[in-house]
């Protein structure tokens, strides 16, 4: 078994201790880490701290920090370690700097964050101990762990089996939590809970209202968007956010600056009406935001917003109404009106008579804000898709199904597919950066093929809606099928993760039902589309995206992959069909079998990829004429390699780590992460000898079930490379059964099949094989996203 794993955090401070050199913030914030018996001065660690800070403090939205890294080194004069206090400042403004900073990872990030956290409760200063753990908190919210490193599960995100754990581990004192020599073993979620609300408590102490408030809002959001996606622990966790947004608005009423003590009393008043907080303790805060600021027009939006809300409650709709009114005109007076949408939203709500104009409202508006909104909301560092535009998309999609009847029928589906394909690039582009998404058309409904279906799976709140088309029809109209009210997100969500984990386990077997029930939900509707042999091209929603379409089973157990080939893409824009064959196409196939101790994890070493490798460039025992093999690659080998000359397709035999975001992707190569962002700047000087990459394999990846973000990593990474088709792996796979898969891959791909087919081919040869290498758990494992022709 390939057990590529990134190392806890014990080894990982042995193993680091072993190196020649560590930096300074290695020695003094991780663990294990051995000194060289100099220090800096205390003086000198406090200047670099302050000087960090201070830069911190002033960091833009896009700011990579490149110039913080030498100031977080500083010269080491003495033979005393410093003090806890002097360390624990220090290492709160290093693993900040790791969090933000793309030159860092979340590994560091956590580690010294959390030996921040500690260094500064053992000194007894609360102050400096709720800073880190709220840093620490928005580590571990933000982004899933570094999930990709072959052989090895990753962390797990916000599933149904992920949120009992982290309601377990917060049953005990949230400090208790990180004073554990386990901390950062446990889930994200759990880690998340326990730092931001052993930030509440330390803040508390130490009479820090700001970020205790800061991390009561945080904390109660979070509990309300798990409560939002499992329905098992669905109750627990708004209760929790109730309370935690109570505790929130007592300390915020204490913030000594106006206009942040007025943002947080609105954001917390919401987030209470959201937890089912009763109107008699939000009905006297309306007047509290405006006394901090009466002249701030987003104040008056959000003071108007809680009283329009109040009234929505009490069964007032014209008051209600009025509201919310009052809230959209104040909010338009802002420079940017980021609430717009959300308040036209509520005023369908109030005003139900005129609800279709205000939900097109709201999504016109929407597409008004959208290009101008960050990445991240400033305060809270929650993505502007999920704080802004998710619940928009959806209502607007809903209004064009449930009025999908009759002669308007073809027109509103096709809406609802606009919208959708913005939703799917809105999406996209809130976990990558527009910048890092090259623009594309989409592929043409009516330009497929007999034998080509296209399917959209939506999963809103309530039901499971299907949108398809299929080739040769003429028209190229998507059609919608009946809704099923029987699954909602929620069930689809607990299906997916069912299927998946029991699959990517080599003795799982409970994956079969879920696989089952999948296949009758998703693909049983469109059954009849299909053609033997032909092409299913799935642009999946949410958990759908770490979900192998081509193992789906039917009534009579034969799977998805024994009736059509199968691709998934982000969008439609992603999806073209391709075509060109693979006939004198270049390779370059890049190994890695050492193992590597990176700032970003250590990484065992590999068994087979470089076998793997060398099969992609041979055939029937002959090395392909235009083929490069790289065994234990550096970057700087890679480079050479794609830069020559024109390549067409790219094989990566390594760890990889696709986490959701585009700054800290990675592949690892020998000594070296290689992010996807550098890897990207390479391919783009391949494509100016020629067209985009027809081809990439990224045989080493897994994704983090239950996190949506972290399951768009894959599909990102093609996009990001500008590759026309990808083939990745899902989950952790033996070597003999990645050999055995890649071997007839490349046989039937250089035999001048599409992609598509040769991954179909030699999934279908695995299955008639029997033995081992028929278990799902190896041939499964891999997809292809992208071009499929």
């Amino acid at each position: 078994m390939r057990r590529g794993a990134v190392l806890g955090l014990a080894l990982i401070g042995a193993m680091a201790g072993s190196a020649a050199r560590a930096s300074v913030s290695e020695s003094l914030c991780r663990p294990g880490v051995a000194s060289t018996g100099a220090y800096p001065s205390s003086e000198a660690l406090t200047a670099a701290t302050q000087t960090a800070e201070r830069r911190l403090a002033t960091r833009g939205g896009s700011d990579a920090l490149s110039d913080l890294a030498p100031v977080l080194e500083p010269a080491s004069s003495a033979n005393a370690r410093p003090d806890a206090a002097t360390l624990a400042a220090y290492c709160a403004a290093a693993g900040e700097f790791m969090r933000l900073s793309p030159q860092g990872s979340q590994l560091q990030a956590q580690t010294y964050l959390l030996s921040a956290f500690q260094l500064a409760r053992s000194a007894n200063l609360s102050g400096e101990a709720s800073v880190a753990a709220y840093r620490l908190g928005l580590v571990s919210v933000s982004a899933p762990a570094a999930s990709g490193a072959r052989g090895a599960r990753g962390q797990r995100g916000a599933s149904s089996e992920v949120a009992r754990e982290a309601v377990r581990a917060a049953s005990g004192g949230a400090c208790d939590v990180l004073l554990s020599p386990a901390a950062l073993f446990g889930s994200n979620l759990s880690l998340s809970l326990a730092s931001l609300g052993c930030s509440a408590e330390q803040a508390a102490l130490a009479g820090d209202a700001r970020t205790e408030a800061l991390a009561r809002l945080r904390l109660a959001r979070l509990s309300l968007s798990v409560a939002d996606t499992d329905s098992e622990s669905a109750v627990r966790y708004r209760t929790r956010a109730l309370s935690d947004a109570r505790a929130g608005l007592a300390a915020a009423a204490n913030v000594t600056a106006a206009d942040l003590r007025a943002e947080l009393l609105g954001r917390l008043a919401l987030a209470a009406l959201d937890a089912g907080a009763t109107p008699g303790e939000i009905e006297s805060l309306p007047a509290a935001i405006l006394a901090a600021q009466p002249e701030a027009p987003a104040a008056r939006a959000r003071a108007a917003g809680v009283e329009a809300r109040l009234a929505l409650i009490a069964g007032d709709l014209a008051g209600a109404t009025a509201g919310f009114e009052a809230a959209l005109l104040a909010e338009h007076q802002r420079s940017l009106p980021a609430r717009a949408p959300e308040w036209r939203l509520w005023l369908a709500q109030a005003d139900p008579l005129n609800r279709e104009a205000h939900i097109r409202a709201a999504y016109d508006a929407l597409e008004a804000v959208r290009p101008l909104l960050p990445r991240f909301d400033p305060l809270t560092e929650e993505t502007a898709f999920s704080l802004h535009m998710r619940r928009v998309f959806q209502a607007a999609v809903d209004l064009e199904l449930t009025q999908a009847e009759g002669a308007a029928q073809v027109i509103r589906v096709a809406g609802a597919q606009r919208i959708v394909e913005a939703y799917r690039q809105a999406e996209l582009q809130s976990v990558f950066g527009s910048e890092c998404i090259p623009a594309r058309d989409p592929v043409r409904p009516e330009a497929l093929a007999p034998g080509e279906v296209l399917l959209y799976p939506i999963l809103l709140p309530d039901r499971l809606e299907l949108l398809y088309v299929a080739g040769g029809t003429g028209d190229g109209a998507f059609r919608r099928l009946p809704p099923n009210r029987s699954a909602d997100r929620r069930a689809m969500t607990r299906l997916v993760e069912q299927a998946v984990l029991a699959l990517s386990d080599p003795e799982g077997s409970g994956w079969r039902e879920a696989s089952r029930e999948l296949y009758d939900l998703l693909i049983k509707p469109i059954e009849g589309e299909l053609r033997l042999g032909g092409v299913l091209a799935v642009v999946p929603d949410g958990p759908l995206r770490a979900l192998p379409f081509s193992v789906l089973v039917d009534s009579e157990g034969r799977y998805l992959v024994q009736k059509s080939r199968v691709t998934v893409a982000p969008s439609l824009a992603y999806a073209q069909p391709g075509g060109g064959g693979s006939a004198g196409q270049q390779l370059v196939a890049a190994s890695l079998e050492m193992a590597v101790d990176l700032p970003a994890g250590s990484f065992e070493r590999l068994e087979g990829t470089g076998a793997e490798a060398r099969t992609a460039a041979v055939v029937d025992g002959a090395r392909i004429e235009r083929s490069w093999v790289i065994e234990n690659f550096r970057k700087a080998d890679l480079i050479q390699a794609l830069t020559r000359e024109r390549v067409d397709v790219l094989h990566l035999a390594t760890h990889a780590s696709f986490n959701g975001r585009s700054d800290r992707a990675f592949i690892v190569a020998n000594g070296e992460a290689i992010l996807l962002s550098e890897l990207r700047g390479i391919l783009a000087q391949n494509r100016t000898r020629g067209d985009d990459l027809a081809l990439l394999v990224l045989s080493a990846c897994e994704t983090a079930v239950g996190d949506d973000e972290a399951s768009m990593g894959l599909a990102g990474a093609a996009v990001q490379a500008g590759a026309r088709s990808a083939i990745a792996s899902l989950w952790p796979v033996n070597d003999a059964g990645t050999a055995e898969l890649m071997t007839a891959f490349y046989r039937f791909y250089r035999d001048g099949r599409p992609a598509s087919a040769a991954l179909r081919d030699a999934q279908l040869a695995m299955i008639e094989r029997g033995g081992m290498v028929a278990n799902p758990n190896i041939w499964a494992a891999f997809t292809l996203l992208g071009a499929w022709r």
